[in-house]
């Protein structure tokens, strides 16, 4: 027979030769109730402790009936709660907590009584003098003496709080949440509306850029052709440069655009094979460097969630910084890998010119250069492109270098927040 089955010989007469306590421990919130343990002379007593003990801990008072439903035993346990007369309970059901309760029994308790099954967090509303709690749960588990026959329920029961202070505070919850996604719709529809305005700005300032810029550029064909011959070598230099000075202006407009284009974009996310990227945009620029000798070392099997688009923009700008500012080295090395430990950053090494780490702070910069236009060309907008992407991919990219001795570039993602599910 289980333990929860016996539990009345406390009240059976001398044919009965075992004292049964009833009692029910509940775990956290009443997730179930034992029953009663068939017990002798003082070794019954220790047990009854013990379960009163284990009670104490997991509920406000546990209760005892007999057959007719009727409290026999009720003892108070954890928190002592306030105004609590447990003495008026004793004759009464265990769902009366006062005079004015209800007689029958609620419908969970009624429908589990008739089947002589257990009832678990059943919650009834209460009005005690004295007493804050507006409701009250109660649990409870069939009782039987050892020789199977059913003599009452023993359970546990626990004071609420204040329903209207409950509420209220759901309420006040309920209220702050719809406040919240009030919010964040709101300030989603502000950075749309952001983005919206800086696109029209970009290609308003790239429209009233490019006019001057035609006319520089006209004007300074013109003098070349209808005046160069009364120029000297120094004056059709000058021109020149200025030429120069506006392609590359063009250029830079170009490439501001093509910026806020490709890193502004909605991101669409998917496992990115960065290893087999890392190694057709490595096939790519050595085919584009023909009489180099580089060696490219790319660490198999890395991947990430991400943009494709954009961390292929990533690793292309990465990688082509390491071709190009290797370009004058003799036995150029560029590896692309993962660290094994810490934050498993990523990262993009090569042994060209590197840079003095005093001026890393500038590395990100739209425009930032740390070579002159002669030594290696560029925009001096790749590097910003990365920052940006991967700080959309909540990560944080940063550098190692020192002059004449390479640099290694490490970037991390999904630092602050989970991938998107996918």
């Amino acid at each position: 027979m289980s333990v929860a089955g016996r539990a009345c010989a406390a009240g059976g007469g001398a044919g009965d030769t075992a004292l049964v306590v009833a009692g029910a421990l509940i775990i956290g919130v009443v997730a179930g109730l034992t029953g009663a343990l068939v017990l002798r002379g003082k070794s019954a007593e220790r047990e009854r402790a013990a379960l009163r003990r284990a009670l104490a801990s997991s509920s406000d008072w546990w209760w005892r009936t007999g057959p007719d439903l009727r409290v026999l035993e009720a003892e108070v346990c954890r928190g002592h709660p306030t105004g609590l007369n447990l003495d008026a309970l004793r004759g009464r059901a265990p769902w009366q907590l006062d005079a004015k309760s209800r007689l029958e029994p609620p419908p969970q308790v009624a429908e589990a009584v008739a089947r002589r099954l257990p009832f678990h967090d059943v919650e009834l509303a209460v009005a005690l003098l004295g007493v804050q709690a507006k409701a009250v749960r109660i649990s409870g588990a069939p009782l039987y003496t050892s020789t199977g026959k059913f003599c009452g329920y023993a359970g546990v029961a626990s004071l609420l709080a204040d329903r209207s202070h409950a509420d209220v505070g759901a309420a006040s919850l309920q209220a702050r949440i719809r406040q919240l996604e009030t919010e964040g719709q709101q300030r989603t529809q502000r950075h749309e509306q952001a983005v919206r305005e800086l696109d029209s700005f970009a290609y308003s300032v790239s429209h009233d850029l490019r006019a001057p810029l035609r006319v520089i550029d006209g004007f300074t064909q013109i003098v070349l052709e209808d005046y160069g011959d009364r120029l000297d070598s120094l004056g059709r230099e000058h021109l020149k440069r200025i030429e120069a000075a506006g392609s590359r202006m063009n250029s830079m407009i170009d490439t501001l655009l093509t910026m806020s284009r490709m890193t502004g974009r909605e991101l669409q996310f998917e496992r990115v094979d960065l290893s087999e990227t890392a190694r057709q945009l490595a096939e790519e620029f050595k085919a584009a460097s023909p009489g180099r000798t580089i060696e490219v070392s790319v660490e198999p099997g890395l991947s990430a969630e991400g943009d494709h688009t954009l961390m292929r923009m990533v690793l292309q700008n990465l990688l082509g910084n390491a071709f190009k500012f290797s370009a004058h080295t003799r036995d150029a090395r560029i590896q692309f890998g993962r660290r094994p430990d810490g934050d498993h950053a990523f990262f993009v090494r090569d042994n060209g010119a590197g840079f003095d780490m005093r001026f890393a702070d500038r590395l990100f910069g739209v425009f930032q250069r740390l070579h002159s236009q002669s030594e290696f060309a560029g925009t001096g907008v790749g590097l910003a492109t990365v920052h940006r992407i991967v700080r959309r991919h909540y990560g944080r990219i940063w550098a190692e270098s020192e002059p004449g001795k390479g640099a290694t570039f490490f970037f991390t993602m999904w630092e602050n927040a989970a991938p998107p599910a996918g």
